[in-house]
């Protein structure tokens, strides 16, 4: 995926402070350390910022590394998923001088200031303290400021500042929707999520904020201007109000601004309403993901999804009814779960009318709920690195199942969902993918059988 969160924060600096802002992504690069390290010698930033998911710690640990061996005083800051879920981990580096907790536009922005304000005063605690929503070196340990309120008016934020990026690049390979290689752009139209499921980050907050219709309307404008009507919606819940969900839809069918839109991340599958899919179907769609992950009533309150089973199947249909490409998200794998859980939750997937179906183990990021209950549970192995924690091939049964017999059922469940003829027909008949299919079903197949040899290993 393109940068988004790069992007935000650079078009929030520019905005703000007027600031001469580089993006490098080291997706795009041949050698990224080298490029850093020329660009530090260079360009002599005031600082340089390193966004990572926790999967991509080892990385943002030799960036650090490299901006340090080019010039020692500038100082690196960590932000994103990562640091976010686990800023002890990331203040770990020595190279890191400090983390940014949650969203990054007003906090990177103000720490920007005090860094070019200050000289070499700016790491001195009393100097930080003022800054909210930072983790910084205090004596042997690590110190948080105050926790930073999350940005009420989205809408005052700037759009990503898409000219720093050859974005098109990006175009070469898969995004985060199952509708294969073409040009497309991501966009945020809310964020935060009153949810509280255990898996879940924590990056946004729990309280949903949505940007105006007009203002996602405008950004889809921009995104056709920049070459493509192909738009991934990253939102955690973006239909969590339905009535501002169906008036962006309405003001995109006002405004003659018809896209392909997909929903990787999914949409809330038990709040979903018949009059919002027909909006959709009018305005243009992808791919919709609907999270279900378990079957269990048990479970579901263990995870505290809590969603309602009946009405997820309503969904479903009403997706299939409309030929709207749908996929389901499983977890199989959880703390105490049964054999006959999984079972269900396989045998439910397989009698749907879902597209497709992916099938997780669950990952117990640092900073969440299921952390803990891995801990707790003693499923944690005490040699995890954070390249363990991604989202296939990630090493971890906490089922009540042996790993041979946990591997066995995973595996199988791909094989019984995805073989059906029927659904086969209906991949082909819906799916959007043209020439792209046999690619994809290869890829989709080798990654997933991964997962098989990095447990093994494991």
């Amino acid at each position: 995926m393109p940068p988004l969160g790069l992007l935000s924060v650079a078009a929030y600096l520019r905005s703000r402070l007027g600031a001469e802002v580089r993006v490098l992504d080291s997706r795009l690069e041949a050698d990224i350390l080298k490029l850093v390290a020329a660009e530090v010698r260079a360009r002599r930033p005031d600082v340089v910022g390193v966004s990572a998911l926790t999967v991509e710690a080892y990385l943002a640990g030799k960036i650090s590394a490299a901006v340090k061996a080019a010039d020692p005083t500038v100082p690196v800051v960590l932000g994103g998923p990562y640091a976010s879920s686990d800023p002890e981990g990331a203040l770990g580096d020595p190279n890191t001088d400090a983390a940014v907790i949650g969203e990054g536009e007003e906090t990177f922005a103000e720490l920007v200031r005090v860094i070019t304000e200050e000289g070499p005063r700016w790491s001195e605690p009393e100097t930080l303290s003022g800054v909210a929503g930072l983790a910084v070196r205090a004596g042997a340990g690590v110190e948080r400021t105050a926790p930073r309120l999350p940005i009420r008016d989205l809408d005052a934020l700037p759009f990503p500042a898409w000219d720093l990026l050859d974005y098109k690049k990006f175009w070469k390979t898969n995004g985060m929707a199952s509708v294969g290689i073409r040009p497309y752009l991501p966009i945020f139209t809310s964020r935060g999520c009153p949810y509280h499921c255990v898996y879940c980050h924590q990056i946004f907050g729990k309280t949903f904020r949505g940007r105006s219709p007009e203002s996602v309307a405008e950004e889809v404008k921009l995104i056709h201007r920049l070459g493509t009507k192909d738009i991934e919606v990253l939102d955690d819940v973006i239909n969590y109000d339905p009535v501002r969900f169906d008036r962006i839809l309405e003001l995109l069918l006002e405004r003659n601004l018809q896209s392909k839109l997909n929903f990787p991340n999914g949409i809330r599958a038990d709040i979903v309403r018949p009059e919002s899919l027909d909006l959709l179907k009018r305005v243009g769609v992808g791919d919709v993901a609907l999270a279900v992950e378990t079957v269990s009533p048990r479970l579901q309150k263990y995870i505290n999804k809590n969603l309602s089973l009946e009405k997820v199947s309503q969904t479903i249909n009403m997706l299939a009814d409309r030929r709207i490409f749908c996929r389901g998200f499983f977890m199989l794998g959880f703390p105490t779960e049964t054999e006959e859980e999984m079972r269900a939750t396989i045998r439910f997937a397989c009698e749907s009318r879902l597209h497709l179906a992916l099938f997780f183990t669950p990952t117990p990021f640092p900073g969440t709920a299921m952390h803990e209950m891995f801990k707790k549970a003693g499923k944690l192995r005490p040699d995890l690195s954070t390249i363990d924690f991604e989202y296939t091939a990630a090493p971890f049964n906490a089922s009540a199942l042996s790993d041979e017999a946990y591997l066995r059922l995973y595996r199988s469940a791909f094989l019984k969902f995805h073989l059906d003829p029927a659904r086969i027909f209906r991949i082909a008949r819906d799916g959007p993918f043209g020439l792209n299919v046999p690619l994809r079903a290869f890829r989709f197949f080798r990654n997933n059988l991964s997962f098989g040899r990095q447990h093994e290993k494991c």
